[in-house]
């Protein structure tokens, strides 16, 4: 397992088959609407009178209605191309929207890999298929299909950039894969420094086993204040000064060949440093200067988070994502907006609602709090407020990044993490 790398800016749940999908559709039966003229409507290249309304009713409120907003809907409710949208029917598809919101499990397709040490994706559902990549144990993945293929069920699959195949009974998923969810966060540590050695023990004066460089990074095996014991290299184990790097929680993930080979170099040049004299290789501590966000009150620093995090809008849902700009998942979603102006907070659910920012009543939320989701006593999601009573949040894999309100569900915890 890769230990090192560079660091650059920048639940059991229903399954859907696809031929399911395909024969669903085939025998719905009529909606009992009247048909739409040809003529009637303009659509879009691909989409035919007949799959129109279907569309219509599957697409997210704030999507549907905000497509109006400039023309089909006059705010005065006055007509303008045919009659506007009564506002019991818009109401009504809100409920039934909000509705299938909390029926939808966020964590329907998650996955985690229980295995000794690793198994291999495969390009079909069969031993006999090409090996892609590899799955190690703790691994996250999001499942795109269960399908038959040899000896039982199989998880056709995505985890960070390898895609394909592996029999399901290599994993946890759903409903007992959320559970443990928190259990398999891994701690790494970055460095800020220009260059900073890894020592033996937790002392300024034992003997270094190796250097790490700016931006890149180790596993945390231990917290110990001042030192944290990191994992430098395959089974080798040091110390590094706790003030020159910066933690962050992420998840383990599927590896491309590709990505193995990069990191068995890694590992190769990591054992190479540990040869090198200390005095050829000296430390240097110098840290350059942290980026500021500048703000003349709270108030406007609330802001500023909402509106970054707002440019994310529309993007994908990714379990265990890692970026905000390449899809992540609700936790993701908070952790890494506020991680942008330099706030470091828990990587899921849980850790957020038990030991990010302090606890205040829904009454007292202002923009860029955390609104934590659940049932007793354990928070299952969680949502960024954005003021006036709404929310953005990666909702789940089929939604992505959406606007909703904030009631939508049972609301257990409101984090203020600012003030």
């Amino acid at each position: 397992m890769a230990l090192l790398m560079a660091v650059g800016r920048t639940a059991s749940g229903a399954v859907t088959y696809a031929a399911d999908e395909e024969k669903r559709t085939a025998e719905e039966p009529d909606s009992g609407r009247e048909p739409v003229q040809e003529n009637s409507l303009s659509y879009a290249a691909g989409v035919t009178p007949e799959t129109f309304w279907k569309d219509r009713d599957e697409a997210d409120v704030y999507d549907v209605y905000a497509e109006k907003t400039d023309a089909s809907v006059p705010e005065s409710g006055g007509s303008e191309q045919g009659a506007s949208v009564p506002e019991e029917a818009v109401q009504q598809e809100q409920d039934e929207n909000t509705e299938d919101a909390r029926q939808e499990d966020e964590y329907a397709d998650l996955a985690i890999a229980d295995v000794d040490d690793y198994v291999n994706v495969r390009t079909v559902p069969s031993t006999s298929g090409e090996v892609v990549g590899k799955i190690y144990d703790g691994a996250v993945a999001q499942v795109l299909a269960v399908e038959q293929g040899e000896d039982g069920e199989w998880f056709r699959m995505v985890s960070g950039n390898v895609e394909g195949y592996i029999k399901a009974e290599f994993f946890l998923y759903g409903d007992s894969a959320a559970e443990v969810i928190d259990e398999y966060v891994i701690h790494y540590a970055t460095v800020l420094a220009d260059r900073l050695n890894v020592r033996q023990e937790a002392d300024i004066n034992a003997r270094r086993v190796g250097y790490i460089d700016e931006g890149e990074r180790v596993r945390v095996l231990e917290d110990d204040g001042e030192w944290l014991k990191v994992q430098y290299a395959d089974d080798v184990d040091g110390y590094v000064a706790a003030r020159y790097v910066k933690v962050s929680d992420e998840f383990v993930y599927g590896k491309t060949l590709e990505e193995e080979a990069a990191e068995l170099e890694e590992q190769r040049l990591l054992a190479e440093r540990s040869r090198q004299p200390e005095e050829q290789t000296q430390e240097n501590t110098e840290m350059a200067a942290a980026p500021t966000v500048e703000y003349s009150d709270n108030g406007q620093l609330r802001q500023q988070i909402v509106d970054y995090a707002m440019q994310y809008l529309g993007n994908r849902y990714v379990h265990g994502g890692q970026s905000l700009a390449g899809g992540t998942d609700c936790s993701g979603f908070t952790c890494f907006t506020y991680a942008a102006f330099g706030y470091s907070i828990g990587r899921t659910p849980g850790s957020q609602f038990s030991g990010s920012g302090r606890s205040i009543d829904y009454s007292q939320a202002q923009p860029g709090d955390i609104i934590c989701y659940g049932s007793g006593g354990k928070c299952s999601h969680v949502a960024l407020y954005i003021g006036g009573g709404q929310i953005l949040h990666a909702a789940n894999s089929k939604k992505g990044v959406i606007i909703g309100p904030a009631d939508y569900d049972t609301i257990i915890g409101v984090k203020n993490v600012i003030d």
